[in-house]
């Protein structure tokens, strides 16, 4: 077992889970417990959490949220909310990604605390404090809070499903690009960049880039090395205030997908498994990025014009469709309405710094070598994996630069004119 505090964050990992829940409730001294689950994660370890609860004079109300797909949005929001009331009570959620980022949520807003039992290590945000939330169809990180705890039950784990595990996996190696995405976003635009920060969740993502090797052989200590390291990545983000340092051009793709599946009632896919699958289109970006030299970088620079506002906002119009591109045209305000001289500006930082950008470029991995690494874990290499067809990705090309207003390798590709073609493998 394993036991560290953090920002006043307790992190606990090991086979004594609900021991150390009941030993670290009783110091809150608070008796009024909302247990939030889905009837997977109930389960597998929601049923004796409540078992323990209530056999230590808890008064328990629990949640089981029913159907195939939960999701991060209103419908299960309300679910979370509706028993709670004005007493003092503390949120537990038993899940992986998405029940955390509901009962994130709903705790910030009732105005209590919350524990975290992860039940997979699927993705990198257990501990931060924004909830990847689905409103009105549209995918937006919202500022909630962190939990006061993470107690994460090393068997439960380790008979995760695994596409969860391999989920995990997926959102680490997110991290290639976005840390490259970050990090060019300084270089070319300005954007604060910690460099501490970014050290930090590099050494994490290496950490479960090791693991792929000998996860088999040792599979205990693998999932536990590989939970750490999601949990520290976590912390990157809560102590950054954003998730900056875990999420780059991958993570948009990713959503854009999410949207877009929601939006065609087509079935959902895992967070982190999209990610995966986007950071080796991400790193074709980046490919390209290596072989552009100087001399035809200022002729790309120099033939390149500032994106008409009016055309920008009919491609956001037709790749998020009418309920969402609102949204997403709110978030581009800045980008519409950037002056001439701003485009300026970067277009003399990119050649002015192309040494840098290069630089940059060199240390994302290439392509086929982030396929054999999500290969080794059984991640999702191939769209078909993920129920998904090249024309999604041709789309996500096309359109996720809008999901969100920060700087990455889809502005730079736009501005020098390059992007993957989109085929079966590389």
């Amino acid at each position: 077992m394993s036991k560290r505090t953090d920002n006043n964050l307790l992190f606990y990992i090991g086979n004594e889970t609900i021991s150390e829940l009941l030993d670290f409730l009783n110091e809150k001294r608070v008796s009024n417990i909302v247990l939030v689950s889905d009837e997977n994660e109930y389960k597998a370890l929601g049923a004796r959490v409540e078992k323990k609860l209530r056999e230590a004079n808890y008064s328990v109300k629990n949640i089981i949220f029913v159907g195939d797909e939960i999701g991060a949005d209103e419908k299960y929001i309300v679910q979370a909310l509706l028993p709670s009331d004005d007493s003092e009570q503390i949120f537990i959620s038993v899940g992986s990604g998405t029940v955390t980022d509901i009962v994130r949520f709903v705790s910030y807003r009732a105005k209590s605390d919350f524990i975290s039992l992860p039940t997979a290590p699927s993705v990198d945000g257990f501990a931060s404090n924004g909830s990847s939330m689905t409103i009105m169809g549209y995918k937006q990180t919202i500022i909630s809070k962190p939990p006061q705890a993470i107690f994460a039950d090393l068997d439960t784990l380790c008979k995760a499903p695994k596409p969860l595990i391999a989920a995990g996996f997926g959102d680490m190696f997110g991290k290639f690009t976005a840390l490259a995405d970050w990090k060019l976003a300084e270089i070319l635009n300005g954007d604060l960049y910690d460099a501490a920060i970014a050290e930090r969740s590099r050494s994490a993502r290496d950490q479960v880039a090791s693991q792929t090797s000998r996860i088999n052989e040792d599979w205990e200590n693998s999932i536990k090395s590989v939970m750490e390291a999601l949990y520290e990545e976590g912390l990157c983000m809560l102590e950054y205030g954003s998730s900056r340092p875990a999420s780059g051009s991958e993570h948009a793709f990713s959503h854009y997908w999410e949207m877009m599946l929601l939006r065609e009632e087509r079935p959902a896919v895992f967070h982190g498994s999209k990610v995966g699958l986007a950071s080796i289109w991400i790193a074709k970006y980046y490919e390209i990025l290596r072989g552009i030299t100087k001399d035809e970088a200022m002729l790309r620079v120099e033939n390149f014009q500032k994106p008409d506002p009016a055309l920008e906002i009919q491609k956001m119009n037709i790749g998020y469709g009418s309920l969402v591109a609102p949204f997403i045209i709110k978030t581009q305000e800045a980008y519409l309405d950037l002056q001439q001289e701003r485009y300026n500006e970067l277009k003399r930082n990119i050649i002015d710094k192309w040494d840098q950008v290069q630089k940059v470029a060199q240390e994302v991995p290439a392509p086929e070598e982030l396929r054999q690494l999500l290969k080794k874990v059984g991640g999702a290499t191939e769209p078909a994996d993920l129920g998904l067809a090249n024309e999604d990705i041709r789309d996500a090309i096309e359109y996720a630069q809008y999901v969100r207003n920060t700087f990455t390798i889809l502005n730079l590709g736009q501005m020098l004119g390059f992007r993957p073609k989109v085929e079966n493998r590389f």
